[in-house]
């Protein structure tokens, strides 16, 4: 085990009375706030690139202009945690300044307005939100929905949505570091045509992260020449600046990550925990790991420790009602969702952070999620992390000789230690044009002929700067793609992955029983009960009779668990209906999942991106699972196979820690499998993967 102190970080404060009223900025918020000033005076584009460690302020810094000002702000955030906490924070800081509304708009959210405003559908729901020019927070699916042009039926209400959102001027894209190269280059489009459509008004787009994207600011500054700027933090030893982040002693522990063994890790270091917990009884615990599996069995661990009731969790299969409870428990065991989505401060403190990290990014994220905040209670805070036994290896011989460090060198020592996953880069020139002539298309329809071609001609500029793809040689690959019935899955957020609808009936939530989830997990792990889609509605029924104040979670439930239809063109709905009674706790004990497909169906379409029918999803040990199926079966499916077994393309070409690949076995004629695993990723994934070059085996 590595043994490290990291050293605490503070700022130096501007005195002004220019900033917000009652509060000194740091050097950075100071520089930013100017910056973006300067913008809306000159009337020009910039990109804000705010780089500076978690807890230091980004989200003031972020809205100081809005605040003071009143102008109404889009703030987009990748998890609806995040959206909902940072909802909490903002609403109580504009309600200082009574500068303007801050209203969330997650699909939940639309959900509630929709049946209050009693509207029809969610494009109008959120059409009259945005008349209201509020301080607006979403997440990218619902902006991308808009600028893309994704929400159906009304085509002039689509381009009166459009017209909406440009007519903000102020955006910030809070941890960016979390996007992928598709959500990446839809936002360096939408920057793009935004400024295209009209470059002489004042806008601000934020980027705010712990960690940078160097990448993106290629594409902003270098690709589009726009306005670039950068702000970073810098530490001060000042005895009067100001603390930002308190003193963590760090406990590295390797472990086997890639072979999901961090649970195992955990159990073999527990004893750390245990002695913290006899020096400091008082002390609170939060642990973030990977997988949903890992989570319930660490906070299992948990229970064996400390009372039943002390331990909380928060991840994919936990209620809404649920997630509020673990948070201030003394023990908060949880997935990615609390990676970026809780500050833990006041009532949510917590001194002793486990933290799984299969990246750097990862690594640095979850660090941040302590020693925030002076706390109410004088427990020192620690870490224990568990690496990858290679990154754990380069620490040992990078730490060997320092008992402390700063953040910043720790940071640097992280990124140099761990592989960097495939980034996809590809994407970009090879798919990323077909979405963007898609949104250009859309655009254009909201001008009059006599400015269309101008218009055009500046867009046509964004898209073959980012895509080296020109206006015409982008019309024929959306026209090709179309045609080949792939499109929509490009165009989409969503739809990613398999959903099943499930009651939980394992009795240890008391939240509302009725979830989406993901179905391989489940075929996994899940000990369950198929059902019809009729006996699931007229549960959620007898639900909504029985608990009126699930109301708004019913009509939820009955608008999007629908059974998924069969063209390649339907992403949104499951896959199945499941009564879940128990989880294997085992890990040995798991099932295996893969697919199955005719040896017929498969010709002339290996490693390129295209549709597929008549496949079967197997388990071993087997389990009865008809209905799915049939679902399953008459699916016709947008994806991407090659002859080459899942780890070894994961392991190949370095792929994130969660991509979704699934082995593919080839059923020959007479009903044998061939010898060779193969494997099979789905619409936006089999997208990411055709990006890549492969040399195709003969």
């Amino acid at each position: 085990m590595i043994n490290v102190n990291i050293l605490p970080v503070a700022l130096d404060q501007v005195k002004t009375d220019e900033w917000l009223a009652g509060k000194h900025p740091y050097h950075y918020q100071w520089n930013a706030y100017k910056l973006i000033s300067e913008a809306f005076k000159s009337n020009q584009t910039l990109c804000l690139f705010l780089i500076t460690p978690t807890g230091s302020g980004k989200t003031l810094t972020s809205y100081a202009y809005s605040m003071n000002t009143g102008k109404p702000m889009f703030g987009v955030y990748p998890t609806n945690e995040l959206l909902a906490d940072q909802e909490r924070t903002l609403i109580e800081e504009y309600e200082k300044f009574g500068s303007n509304r801050v209203i969330r708009v997650d699909s939940k959210a639309l959900d509630q307005w929709q049946i209050d405003l009693e509207l029809k559908r969610h494009s109008q729901t959120l059409e009259t939100l945005l008349n209201y020019k509020p301080v607006l927070l979403t997440n990218p699916d619902i902006l991308f929905y808009v600028v893309f042009g994704l929400y159906p039926k009304i085509h002039s209400l689509r381009q009166r949505l459009w017209e909406l959102v440009g007519s903000y001027r102020l955006f910030a894209f809070d941890e960016f570091h979390l996007y992928n190269v598709k959500q990446q280059a839809d936002t360096a489009y939408f920057v793009g045509a935004s400024n295209a459509i009209n470059s002489n008004v004042g806008r601000v787009f934020i980027f705010a992260s712990a960690t940078p994207n160097l990448e993106m600011v290629n594409l902003l500054r270098d690709k589009l020449g726009l306005w670039v700027e950068v702000v970073e933090s810098h530490p001060s030893d000042s005895s009067n600046a100001r603390i930002i982040a308190h003193p963590v002693n760090l406990k590295l522990v390797p472990a086997e990550l890639s072979r999901w063994q961090g649970l195992q890790a955990l159990d073999e270091s527990f004893d750390q925990i245990e002695s913290f917990h006899k020096q400091y009884s008082d002390a609170r615990y939060v642990a973030i790991f990977d997988s949903v599996a890992a989570a319930i069995g660490a906070a299992k661990r948990f229970r064996n420790a400390f009372d039943f009731d002390l331990v909380g969790e928060v991840h994919g299969l936990s209620s809404t009602t649920m997630r509020q409870e673990a948070l201030v428990k003394k023990v908060t065991v949880g997935t990615s969702t609390i990676e970026v989505g809780v500050d833990f401060k006041n009532k949510f403190e917590k001194d002793f952070l486990t933290l799984e990290a299969r990246t750097s990014s990862q690594f640095i994220q979850r660090f941040g999620r302590i020693a925030r905040h002076h706390k109410s209670l004088s427990i020192p805070n620690e870490v224990l992390a568990l690496v990858p036994r290679y990154v754990y290896s380069f620490l040992a011989e990078k730490t060997q000789s320092k008992t402390t460090l700063t953040r910043d060198k720790l940071r640097k020592i992280i990124e140099e230690a761990y592989h960097q996953p495939q980034d996809f880069k590809g994407y970009l020139a090879k798919h990323a044009c077909v979405e963007m002539i898609e949104a250009t298309n859309l655009v254009l329809g909201m001008f009059q002929p006599d400015t269309q071609p101008r218009i055009k001609e500046e867009i046509t500029k964004v898209i073959e700067n980012l895509t080296g793809k020109n206006y015409s040689e982008a019309q024929t690959e959306r026209s090709k793609y179309e045609d080949e019935l792939i499109l929509k899955p490009l165009l989409t957020f969503r739809g990613n992955g398999f959903e099943a609808a499930i009651i939980d009936n394992r009795h240890e939530d008391i939240g509302f029983p009725v979830k989406r989830y993901n179905l391989i997990f489940l075929l996994r792990r899940g000990i369950f009960q198929e059902l019809d889609e009729e006996t699931f509605m007229a549960t959620l029924d007898n639900i909504e009779t029985e608990k009126l104040e699930w109301f708004y979670d019913v009509e939820r439930e009955k608008q999007f668990a629908k059974l998924i239809k069969s063209s390649p063109q339907e992403l949104l709905g499951v896959y199945s209906f499941l009564k879940l009674t128990e989880l294997i706790d085992d890990s040995e004990k798991t099932r295996q999942v893969w697919f199955e497909i005719p040896e017929e169906n498969i010709t002339g379409k290996v490693v390129k991106v295209t549709t597929f029918k008549d496949l079967e999803i197997k388990t071993n040990p087997r389990i009865p699972t008809r209905l799915l199926q049939r679902t399953i079966n008459r699916k016709n499916f947008v994806a991407w196979i090659i002859d080459s077994h899942p780890q070894a393309i994961k392991l190949g070409r370095a792929l994130p820690p969660l991509f979704e690949i699934y082995e593919l076995k080839i059923i020959q004629p007479g009903g044998r499998p061939r010898s060779q695993s193969w494997s099979i990723a789905f619409n936006q994934d089999a997208f990411f993967l055709d990006s890549l070059y492969w040399n195709l085996k003969k």
